[in-house]
Order: structure tokens, then C-alpha cells, then sequence
């Protein structure tokens, strides 16, 4: 056991006295990691079976031997009381193991504190959908295994395409990169089940509700090219999505009324393309009411 933990740096590695032995649960955290490019101390204890205590000291010595990487640009948002926890990134050393068993690689390339900030918020509600999922009737299907069946020429990585929309005189294609796409399969017949896509939007509050041109990102010109993608059957062509929701995920009521009211000059006031939910009410209730899945 290593002795004098709670003294060790806390953003510069140190030589441990004896090597690592990697567990079965050190590459379930490794593969965790890896997964959602950042994750806090609480989520990952949130997806490892373990005690706190345990998955901690792991979480130490794999930081240390050079499997996970914290991020110093966390530091500011530690200052301002947005996180309370270490937050891990992937390191080519822990994701090479998680790949193919070998521990050869360099560090991950640094991150922003807005960043970091987006990326956990995304991590968070996709676990917690993931989570409800599990003790539901349904289940969670993430990007990487739908993307895996999907037809045409989809990138490995993420799901993305671009549209042309239009507001008043004014055109523009753009590109459309979800937060998180994943979904879900409600078992009404064991032999049928029904799939319900969902792209996932995290609003920081940083991007402009409205901008004066479609060329400057904003969420109206999101939100347009999400109703454009629908409406044309842009992504049942492409990719065989024949239907799809969208999930915002807002910080402030009062932000979430005028996005609301945006979404509904744009696609239509009765349309249930676009949903909305808080952080608070995704931590507290059932995601998958949020969803129109309960």
C-alpha cells in the first residue's frame, strides 16, 4: 500500500515505488475515460463498481503512472466552485490499453476550461440517460454501436452532416455536429423492438440565442438546421434515421423560454421535435420522462 497518498502533487506526476499492476477495474476506468474524453472523480465512481476510497487510490496511481492525465485548465473552474472533484482525461498510454493492451503514447493535447466545463456537462447527462435506461424498460444504445450499423458514408467517430437553411432572404449551408447522439429501444414486442433517435444539445448559455447573420453560429441557426434536416428526411436518406428528437439540456429557465419560443417560429409551435430539461431535473427525476419514454 502506497503510504503518504494525500501528499503526493496534485498536477505533477511522481515516480511510484513499485509498478502498477493494472485490474480489471483500472481498465474499466481506462475504458470509461476514454469514452467520454473527461469524466469527475463522481462519475466515474458513478460507472465503476468500488468503493470510493478504492477507485480514488486508483485513480492516483493511474494519474501518476501516466494512464490518466488531469487536465490543468480545471483549475479554474475548481477556483470558481463549478466542480469539487479531479477531472481525468485519456491518456495515449491508457487508451492504447483499452485498444489493444499496449501502454506506448503521449499525453492528450491540453483542454479549456470551457471545455472541460461543456464536455462533463455532455458526459453527465448521457450517463444519467444511460443509467435510467438500465432501470427501465428500455435500452440505451450509444453512438459508437449505432454508428456501426448505420448505412453510407458515416465517420467512424461522430455523426455529422451539413444542410441548407434559410431565414427570411438570407441562405446558408451548415454544418451540424450533435453534443451526443445516441438511442433507445422500448420492448413492446420481444421480436419488434421500436428505436427512438435523440441528438443531445448542452447549453452553456455562451452562444447568442440570435445572430443578425446565418453565417455566425447562434441556436436559431441550429435549431434551423435541425427542423431543415427533418423536414427535407435529410438523415433517413443519408444514414437510414428515419425519425429523431432533440434533447436541450439548459442551465436557466429564463434562457430555456426564449430558446423555446425560437424552436417554435422555426419548426412549428405543436411540433415535438425539440425538447428541454434542466440539469437539476435530469439529476432528480427520470430522464427518460424528459424523453417521452415513461
Amino acid at each position: 500500500m502506497e503510504k503518504n497518498v494525500a501528499r503526493r502533487p496534485r498536477f505533477k506526476r511522481i515516480t511510484l515505488s513499485e509498478p502498477i499492476r493494472l485490474t480489471d477495474r483500472d481498465r474499466a476506468i481506462l475504458s470509461a475515460v476514454r469514452k467520454y474524453r473527461l469524466l469527475t472523480t463522481g462519475l466515474i465512481l458513478s460507472l465503476v463498481p468500488g468503493s470510493r476510497q478504492n477507485i480514488v487510490r486508483r485513480l492516483q496511481r493511474l494519474y501518476h503512472a501516466g494512464f490518466l492525465d488531469r487536465p490543468k485548465a480545471q483549475l479554474a473552474l475548481r477556483y470558481n466552485g463549478e466542480i469539487a472533484e479531479f477531472v481525468y482525461a485519456p491518456t495515449r498510454k491508457g487508451t492504447a490499453i483499452v485498444q489493444d493492451g499496449t501502454g506506448s503514447g503521449k499525453e492528450s493535447r491540453p483542454v479549456s476550461a470551457l471545455a472541460i466545463s461543456h464536455t462533463l456537462a455532455v458526459a453527465e447527462a448521457l450517463i444519467s440517460i444511460e443509467q435510467a435506461s438500465r432501470r427501465g424498460s428500455v435500452r440505451f444504445i450509444e453512438e459508437e454501436a449505432i454508428l456501426s450499423t448505420l448505412h453510407n458514408e458515416v465517420s467512424a467517430k461522430r455523426l455529422q452532416w451539413r444542410v441548407t437553411i434559410k431565414s427570411g432572404k438570407e441562405t446558408e449551408a451548415v454544418g451540424v455536429i450533435p453534443d451526443g447522439f445516441f438511442a433507445v429501444e422500448r420492448v413492446e414486442d420481444a421480436n419488434a423492438p421500436r428505436r427512438f433517435y435523440y441528438f443531445l444539445e448542452v447549453d452553456r448559455g455562451t452562444m447568442p440565442i440570435m445572430r443578425k447573420s446565418l453565417a455566425l453560429s447562434s441556436i436559431h441557426r441550429k435549431v434551423l438546421a435541425y427542423s431543415r434536416s427533418f423536414k427535407t428526411g435529410l438523415l433517413k436518406k443519408r444514414f437510414g434515421i428515419a425519425g429523431f428528437k432533440v434533447l436541450f439540456v439548459v442551465r436557466s429557465k429564463e434562457r430555456m423560454e426564449r430558446m423555446q419560443e425560437v424552436c417554435q417560429q422555426a419548426h412549428g409551435k405543436e411540433s415535438p421535435l425539440f425538447l428541454f430539461t434542466c440539469p437539476d431535473q435530469m439529476r432528480e427525476g427520470n430522464p427518460l420522462h424528459e424523453l417521452g419514454m415513461v
